[in-house]
């Protein structure tokens, strides 16, 4: 089989990490072909494989240049097109097997403008109408899909994993344990990422002599402030509040391994893999119980508190064990990008 793979947006956070790691382990199938669009810098580890061709594009997700300037010849010379969103370009007439990663920009007011919201569900409503399959990462998106579009069409579930750099990390001996006086939270600060109840528990907790820790805030590379509180809380120059725009890869990990623990009190994720780095390096975490956290980490060290509770939050912070958890064993047994790209695979070729 030949299957077009749309790769555009490998090098960027999010999306990109997924798309990335499935192609490195989709790719590794030796019966099959791939054409991969997107960069061919960013595709250089893939070109030298004897089933990948790499077709350059450089139109951007959600323009009008990729709807209708895409190379859809190349596309249509395949057995198949999969794309690791929800944006389909025009004339793609193979089929078709699509990704929503979530619907936050539907669930939660204030994510987007009105038209910016409009234009998604229109996208979204698109790629329901023309794919064959869509595919999400959680129960919890499916079932959201389900609840706002109503379609008929076939939703697989197919979980992230832990990316390939992560298993090749080491951590020198010095990060073996958690000796950092510091606790942690990782990723974009958008609305829904809870950071306004991390900071109350954090200030009322410290307040109150429950804990001394320092709190680290770190962003990937493409870190973007969109809430104005944390903007305005970036500039108090809080002597117990680190903000960390600049690390890389190697240095999160570094982090990660160091801290005492990580908190994720996101109000709202499609999958939520923050956490899942965290326990793969041994740092314990506590994480909101939303619906998608409850259904990724059951059955895991993971430590719950109250969504959007500062209280609860303090009060588990207080009493969590630092001691380091012992969980790559069952990480390995339920997310893996390995069994992600074998099951996408077995999706398209109809198995």
């Amino acid at each position: 089989m030949k299957i077009a793979i749309d790769c555009r947006l490998i090098g960027s956070s999010g999306i990109g990490t997924f798309i990335e790691n499935v192609v490195c382990y989709i790719t590794m199938s030796s019966e099959d072909n791939f054409v991969l669009i997107g960069n061919p810098e960013k595709l250089k580890p893939f070109a030298c494989h004897e089933n990948c061709t790499v077709v350059p594009c450089s139109h951007k997700p959600f323009t009008l240049k990729e709807l209708f300037a895409f190379p859809t010849r190349e596309v249509n010379r395949c057995d198949v097109f999969f794309t690791p969103n929800f944006n389909v370009p025009f004339g793609i007439r193979v089929p078709i097997y699509s990704m929503v990663h979530d619907i936050v920009f539907l669930d939660i007011e204030g994510i987007n403008s009105w038209t910016g919201r409009f234009i998604r569900s229109m996208f979204i409503r698109r790629a329901l109408r023309v794919s064959k399959a869509i595919l999400t990462v959680s129960n919890f998106t499916r079932k959201r899909l389900e609840d706002y579009f109503h379609t008929k069409v076939s939703i697989h579930v197919v979980y992230n994993g832990i990316a390939k750099e992560l298993l090749q990390y080491k951590p020198q001996p010095a990060q073996e344990k958690n000796t950092g006086d510091y606790i942690m939270f990782l990723g974009n600060l958008k609305k829904h990422k809870g950071i306004q109840t991390l900071i109350k528990a954090y200030n009322d907790g410290r307040a109150k002599g429950l804990f001394d820790y320092k709190l680290y805030i770190v962003g990937r590379l493409n870190f973007r402030v969109k809430d104005p509180f944390v903007e305005s809380l970036s500039h108090d120059n809080n002597p117990n509040i680190r903000f960390i725009t600049d690390a890389d890869n190697a240095e999160v990990y570094r982090l990660i391994s160091s801290a005492r623990m990580l908190i994720s009190p996101s109000l709202y994720e499609g999958f939520g893999l923050t956490p899942l780095e965290a326990m793969y390096l041994g740092t314990p975490v506590i994480i909101s119980d939303i619906p998608a956290h409850k259904e990724i980490y059951k059955g895991s060290p993971a430590v719950f508190f109250h969504a959007g509770d500062a209280d609860d939050l303090a009060d588990k912070i207080s009493k969590m064990n630092p001691q380091r958890v012992d969980a790559r064993a069952w990480i390995s047994s339920h997310y893996s990008y390995e069994i992600t790209a074998s099951s996408i695979l077995n999706i398209v070729k109809g198995r």
